[in-house]
């Protein structure tokens, strides 16, 4: 088993168009601003919402459920630079695109095809600036919609 720790196996790139979310391709992703350098290393989170649906009557003492929706936005804590300032300069209210997330392979490694990826489609809102703090980098949070179901199994495609 090919265990991995998530420090420096992340890539997140924010795409701007992406045709087929089960197999964006390599140009698609190439268009995209790679932002995983200005992410905190506790700072992105994907849906998690899973609903349930109770399933039991008033003659069962058990309270079954089966599984219903599922969802919710993402969510990216984001570095200040003094320098470029790149991610909270590309994240402004009603932004949409792709957020392409690929886990369990060295950050600097290329995009290629066959890769396993996860594609959210997304509406980001406006940026805000976090709480500041005592020997705390600048930082801020910025959350986006999930306006469709994404695809958290894709396959890169070349």
């Amino acid at each position: 088993m090919a265990r991995y720790a998530n420090d420096g196996m992340i890539r997140i790139v924010r795409v701007p168009s992406i045709a087929n979310i089960a197999a964006p391709t390599v140009a698609e992703v190439a268009a995209g601003t790679h932002i995983t350098n200005f992410v905190t290393k506790d700072g992105l989170t994907v849906p998690a919402n899973q609903n349930f649906v109770d399933n039991s009557s008033l003659a069962e003492t058990f309270d079954a459920q089966v599984v219903g929706s599922f969802g919710g936005p993402i969510s990216l804590t984001g570095i200040r630079d003094a320098a470029t300032d790149t991610l909270w300069d590309l994240i402004v209210y009603g932004l949409g695109g792709f957020l392409w997330v690929r886990r369990g392979i060295a950050t600097a490694t290329a995009v290629a095809a066959a890769q396993k990826v996860e594609v959210y489609p997304v509406m980001w809102h406006e940026p805000v600036p976090m709480q500041t703090a005592s020997n705390e980098q600048g930082r801020f949070t910025a959350q986006a919609a999930v306006t469709s179901q994404p695809n958290s199994k894709a396959v890169q495609a070349a």
